[in-house]
């Protein structure tokens, strides 16, 4: 019988919370999604705890929903995480080679990557990620794996993903009341990219672009490695907060009609007009004219963040580094004309990525908008620790126990 091993990863996004289980069987490399549940991030901002108790419950609300799908209880979980408060630096480590006869070992390469770990941080921050890009062996560059190489000197090139550190805290916090423990924490853009890139984009040079509720996550690999990590304060819900005040509607009304224009664009041959009646919104003007709301509002907005986009990856100095263009995901990424407002502004291939499918429980997850969410069962199946106890149905003795003795408690003299 195949060993099974089973993870779960709790995304938290800008606009929502995302918890899934999956099964790992050691004889396939494919994960088994048996839970999942996805809920509005109440008690967050961009990413960040602003409330900490309705974050508890929020968080809570979706482990639950997604144990109960599974028929298991979770004390342990990786986290998925994407806020404005992430940056990155690259950094360069040096180190003798320990080895007498100079051969280069697992512990030269972790003193190297310590050496380039070893710099002046920001105030309240830290690093979560330290990937190393390329190596160096006595001034031979572009080594990918120097182990069992000879050599006096090794120099590595790392990338470095640094955090807010009260914001890290806020959320342990946040888990350890309700008896979460993280496991391990990731940048959704490392998540992202394993469930919407190509090797070829990868070692070519690429930029993923994950647009959610309220912030865009920008993530440029180069080599088959991170070279750059950056995020932008503008997302999706800017476009719907511009269809209310344009339209004169409540957001939710907003966020109706661009989730429907969105899926109009996908058919061909459609009227100009819609009528809002048919989505569920009541109206002085029950017609909507599609060419003037995309043209007079949505556009102008998309057009704002792409420029923004593209300016940034410009500052940065990877413009001519990243031949396989860039590639769209997140929620945003479905909005309509996204792709063809970018390739005016943008002078490079792109691409509108959804993600890998997985086996098991996957209705309505094929979206770009859980690009993070299931690439963080990819990013994070390799790993060692599990996330299940026990089964979710028999309660603990000492609880059995309680509950017995307050039911008899009225009926003794």
């Amino acid at each position: 019988m195949p060993h099974l091993k089973t993870i779960a990863c709790l995304d938290i996004g800008t606009s929502k919370i995302t918890t899934i289980i999956a099964q790992i069987d050691n004889d396939s490399t494919t994960p088994k999604v048996i839970g999942v549940s996805s809920v509005s991030a109440k008690g967050f901002k961009k990413g960040q705890i602003i409330n900490l108790d309705l974050a508890s419950k929020t968080v809570t609300e979706s482990i639950e929903s997604a144990e109960r799908m599974a028929g298991l209880e979770l004390n342990q979980v990786f986290v998925s995480l994407t806020a404005p408060h992430f940056e990155s630096i690259n950094s360069h480590g040096v180190t003798a080679v320990g080895n007498p006869n100079g051969e280069i070992s697992n512990d030269d390469i972790f003193r190297a990557i310590e050496a380039a770990k070893a710099i002046s941080l920001p105030a309240n921050k830290e690093i979560i990620h330290c990937i190393p890009r390329i190596f160096t062996v006595d001034g031979q560059d572009g080594v990918v794996d120097p182990i069992g190489m000879n050599g006096v000197r090794l120099e590595v090139d790392s990338h470095l993903i640094l955090a807010s550190t009260p914001a890290l805290k806020n959320l342990t916090k946040c888990l350890e009341d309700i008896n979460l423990k993280i496991l391990s924490l990731a940048y959704s853009g490392l998540t992202a990219a394993k469930a919407c890139l190509s090797e070829t984009e990868n070692e070519l040079g690429v930029a993923l672009v994950d647009i959610g509720g309220y912030n865009t996550t920008v993530t440029i690999f180069i080599d088959n490695s991170p070279a750059c990590s950056f995020c932008l304060p503008i997302g999706a819900n800017n476009i719907t907060a511009d269809l209310a005040i344009g339209l004169r509607l409540p957001l939710i009304d907003a966020e109706k009609i661009k989730i429907r224009l969105a899926q109009l664009s996908d058919k061909k041959g459609f009227n100009d007009e819609i009528d809002l009646s048919n989505i569920g919104i009541s109206s002085e003007n029950n017609k909507l004219s599609i060419s003037s709301t995309i043209n007079g509002i949505i556009k102008p907005r998309i057009e704002e963040i792409i420029h923004l986009l593209w300016q940034e990856i410009c500052n940065h100095g990877f413009q001519n580094l990243i031949p396989a263009g860039i590639v769209f995901t997140g929620g945003g990424a479905k909005t309509v004309d996204l792709k063809n407002i970018a390739l005016k502004i943008i002078p490079l291939p792109i691409r509108i990525s959804e993600p890998v499918s997985l086996d098991g429980l996957m209705d309505d997850m094929t979206s770009p908008a859980y690009s993070s969410t299931i690439g963080s069962i990819i990013y994070f199946q390799n790993s060692k620790q599990v996330s299940v106890t026990n089964k979710k149905n028999n309660l603990p003795l000492k609880q059995i126990f309680g509950k017995i003795k307050d039911f008899l408690a009225p009926l003794l003299p």
